[in-house]
């Protein structure tokens, strides 16, 4: 049979491939049989193929039949061999690219690592041939495929080979074309591949200007459809929301607003999430997400009804200073939950920048001067807890276990030095919104600066009223580019330091 392939390759050759006698047309066609027969006569046949097929239109389905046929063959030498064909199949005939594109990305499923490495590479070589063609190909078949695994590999490729390509392989018009079509299929995708498709065109060079990056933080609001508003119990909708608006903060800046998402969550989420079935660590994620919102906020209606929720909120979090008898003071130590304050207080801190008649209203002022009794005495209560922790970070400590104590005091001490910056601008009179936060939860090397630059400390009455000489000042760009924090709760104990133990999630430190 193999002598019969090289016959037929022959007569091809002889009459110069084309495709103007009966007697080249039988040939090639008996070429195509010729893939039905043994491993020899299939990597011949499709060689022969490759070669002649351009000359063949009519026969162009036949074709492509016969080398999918293949591409299920139980030889994966085969399977690779005709992968790699079908570029050839679509320079011959641009009428294949949707279909091929199809088939290749069908393929992505394969288990076997060097198979997806050949897959991809034809892609890409069909890319280079036609890559709006591609791209929409790659696209629409995400869309249409109902297979998990398939629409994951597929989002993987198009993030990893054609978004990271350079501005010669990828031009400005292409660049254009993909964000059009991710755009078009954004809204059919389920939350994973969202989140994906925004990662995506968040990388690109035409998304960083401040209209394309609105728009995509416009195409996150849509997703979450805040104007659905929530019921207050289902937990599932607002983990989709917090993921979304955790995906969303990357992307703000001062010209970049996140005033939706904060109204949102002020109007229908802070007031429950006390009440909600989960735990310490998903609670405080949602008030540390409000907490990021707050400084990209802008005005917002309603905002003594929207403020006095938040500020009621955080009250609840502020112990009652102890009363006085005559036997003396209760000296009871209250659970200072300092990882919920910092959060609280630092979203009324900001919003209150905007709004700051808030705590000066005289429908306010009752509640105003028991909010300050309790932050003097919550005060007090941070700047021993800082002093002790003050104390230890200074001490010396050897061993990765040591280490990984002093990371749990150096960021209880942040945080507690955070409430108390804090505390002296909202016991002013009027109330400062002066002084700009390193929130807790950033970076380690954020809070060593913050911490070295804290030594000279702050000078502070017994009332928590002083002036704050330390630096702990960071831009809204930095605030607003890193990755997503641990998630670390701090409840100051009442006696001696102790090291955080692993909560359920294996690798971050419980306070």
């Amino acid at each position: 049979m193999v002598d019969r392939i090289y016959d037929l390759y022959n007569v091809l050759n002889d009459k110069n491939g084309t495709n103007n006698s009966s007697e080249a047309l039988d040939a090639y066609k008996n070429l195509i049989e010729a893939i039905k027969q043994g491993p020899q006569e299939k990597k011949l046949a499709l060689q022969f193929i490759a070669k002649f097929c351009k000359n063949f239109p009519a026969e162009m389905t036949k074709t492509i039949e016969a080398v999918i046929d293949l591409c299920e063959d139980e030889d994966i030498t085969i399977r690779k061999l005709a992968i790699k064909e079908f570029p050839t199949l679509v320079r011959a005939s641009n009428d294949t690219l949707q279909r091929v594109i199809g088939v290749l990305i069908q393929l992505l499923q394969a288990n076997d690592t060097s198979e997806v490495t050949q897959v991809q590479n034809s892609i890409m070589t069909i890319y280079h041939i036609n890559p709006k063609e591609t791209i929409s190909g790659i696209l629409s078949e995400i869309q249409r495929s109902q297979e998990d695994l398939l629409r994951k590999r597929a989002l993987r490729f198009l993030c990893s080979r054609i978004a990271t390509l350079d501005e010669t392989d990828l031009p400005k018009d292409i660049e254009e074309h993909l964000v059009k079509t991710c755009k078009d299929i954004a809204l059919e995708l389920d939350a994973e591949e969202f989140v994906t498709i925004i990662k995506l065109l968040s990388t690109l060079r035409s998304m960083q200007t401040l209209v394309a990056r609105q728009e995509l933080v416009n195409m996150i609001i849509n997703q979450c459809h805040l104007e659905q508003g929530w019921n207050g119990v289902d937990t599932d909708r607002l983990s989709l929301v917090a993921t979304f608006m955790g995906h969303a903060m990357s992307l703000l800046s001062k010209n970049v607003h996140s005033t939706k998402f904060v109204v949102f969550m002020l109007d229908y989420v802070i007031e429950h999430i006390d009440k909600l079935p989960l735990s310490s660590d998903d609670k405080l994620d949602l008030f540390r997400i409000l907490a990021e919102m707050c400084p990209f906020c802008t005005e917002f209606d309603r905002p003594k009804e929207r403020l006095a929720k938040l500020f009621n909120v955080l009250m609840t979090f502020l112990p009652e200073p102890p009363v006085e008898s005559e036997t003396g003071t209760n000296d009871v130590t209250p659970d200072f939950q300092f990882s919920f304050i910092e959060c609280l207080m630092y979203g009324l801190h900001q919003l209150s920048r905007k709004y700051p008649d808030f705590l000066i209203a005289e429908e306010n002022e009752e509640r105003v001067k028991d909010f300050r009794l309790r932050l003097r005495y919550l005060y007090r209560g941070a700047s021993s807890y800082t002093t002790q922790l003050k104390n230890a970070l200074n001490g010396k400590v050897e061993g990765d276990e040591q280490d990984e104590q002093k990371k749990t005091r150096l960021i209880a001490y942040k945080i507690c030095s955070n409430v108390q910056i804090m505390i002296r601008d909202l016991c002013r009179s009027p109330p400062s919104f002066k002084s700009n936060v390193i929130l807790s939860w950033k970076p380690t090397e954020e809070l060593k600066r913050s911490h070295s630059e804290s030594d000279g400390g702050a000078t502070t009455n017994k009332n928590g009223n002083g002036t704050n000489t330390s630096n702990v000042t960071t831009s809204a760009n930095t605030a607003n580019k890193r990755a997503r924090p641990e998630k670390q709760l701090y409840r100051p104990p009442s006696g001696t330091q102790t090291g955080g133990q692993k909560n359920r999630r294996g690798g971050y430190q419980r306070y």
